[in-house]
């Protein structure tokens, strides 16, 4: 069974070729931003473009971020996998220069392949930065400008380091990063994460601060190569396979055929067979989508859904979401005039400018789609039928 949430790595990372082959071409250039919803898979491409990298020996090197919380902690992990991205030379004439820029770095340290120097550096660079940290990281600029081969630096979860900031720290940090990836042409960087960052920085700095960045959208399986993830499975399982039944675990997820949704189909479908006997069907897929994943046991499965908007938007604002995608579960679409009269109920706000700012971050967060203008529909035929049993009728 393929894995459920985890990144792919390995055989399990299924189709993607075309979405990493473009990647790679395009950090030759540009930055690269990934675009997509929670749960499509970006970090399993950022985890395949590293493995690519350095079976190309190509420095690069991954950075989860999640946990930061302040400029001088992003620095000091990202100073700190710069030393390490490279071998021996790279290694002492990048830990050269720092020795030279920032005092706490001139003690002695042992052996810079060690492990202890490697606890070493991150405790004194986190000293470094943490006071004054701007005026420091601005010694880094001559620094990133002298690298001279192509290093790729992955940063998975960027918009919520940047969430984890004080605003002030978050918005002067952003113009820092803007320039350092200005003056290193040596270096590219690939961001990406499960929060929008366009409704991160609107507040922080604006997309001025991030408009250098190529972004790629990740979207979900094409038909053809979800139906071969599901007949993989089953021929792994030992299960009997038949297009009608591939076509109904399709039909649960909907279109688009987000990677993660079609696991807890699969995952669902194995339990049930284990559990209660029986050989895939149909009726089993439907007996599955309706009691183990739209039932209380799944509802695990989709809760971050609902409690993102208590902790990205305002108060006032995640009222007004839960209200709208409370209607919207409940019908095919909404026309978005039906949605303004919602949000100016939930607000007591008659600011049009504020109800188009709200559809901007549900849509740019995946929630909503609006393919017809004017008309809003849930981005995902799953996720309107898990929010229609648990929060319609409670906006």
């Amino acid at each position: 069974m393929l894995p459920v949430g985890s990144p792919a790595t390995g055989d399990d990372f299924i189709d993607r070729e075309r979405e990493t082959a473009f990647i790679l071409d395009t950090i030759e250039k540009d930055h690269v931003m990934l675009v997509a919803p929670r749960r499509f898979g970006k970090t399993s491409i950022m985890r395949k473009i590293e493995r690519d990298l350095a079976s190309r020996h190509k420095p690069c090197v991954f950075l989860e971020v999640e946990s930061v919380n302040s400029p001088g902690e992003f620095i000091t992990d990202l100073v700190t996998a710069l030393v390490e991205c490279g071998g021996a030379n790279h290694k002492t004439r990048i830990f050269s220069a720092l020795e030279k820029a920032f005092a706490r770095l001139q003690e002695s340290v042992d052996e810079i392949e060690t492990p202890v120097f490697r606890a070493k550096l991150r405790s004194r660079l986190r000293a470094e930065f943490s006071d004054d940290w701007l005026e420091k990281a601005r010694k880094l600029d001559t620094i990133f400008a002298e690298i001279d081969r192509p290093v790729c630096i992955i940063l998975d979860e960027f918009p919520v380091a940047i969430q984890n900031m004080e605003a002030d720290d978050a918005r002067t940090f952003l113009h820092w990063f803007r320039r350092l990836r200005q003056v290193s042409a040596g270096v590219r960087f690939i961001v990406g994460g499960s929060v929008s960052i366009d409704h991160v920085v609107y507040g922080v700095g604006g997309t001025p601060v991030i408009n250098d960045f190529r972004r790629i959208g990740i979207g979900g399986f094409e038909e053809d190569v979800a139906l071969s993830v599901v007949e993989r499975v089953f021929q792994d399982e030992g299960w009997e396979y038949s297009p009608e039944t591939g076509r109904a675990v399709l039909d649960c997820v909907g279109d688009p055929c987000i990677p993660y949704f079609l696991m807890i189909v699969l995952s669902g479908l194995k339990e049930e067979i284990e559990i209660s006997g029986g050989a895939p069907s149909p009726a089993l897929v439907d007996r599955v989508y309706n009691k183990r994943i739209l039932g209380s046991e799944g509802r695990h499965y989709f809760e971050h859904y609902s409690r993102r908007l208590r902790i990205t938007y305002s108060d006032q604002e995640a009222k007004a979401a839960r209200a709208i995608l409370s209607r919207v579960s409940a019908a095919e679409s909404l026309p978005a005039a039906i949605a303004y009269d919602i949000f100016r109920r939930s607000t007591a706000s008659e600011s049009e400018d504020a109800f188009l700012a709200l559809l901007a971050q549900l849509n740019h967060d995946f929630y909503v789609a609006m393919d017809t203008p004017g008309e809003l529909r849930f981005y995902s035929k799953m996720l309107r039928d898990w929010w229609r049993i648990y929060h319609a009728g409670t906006g």
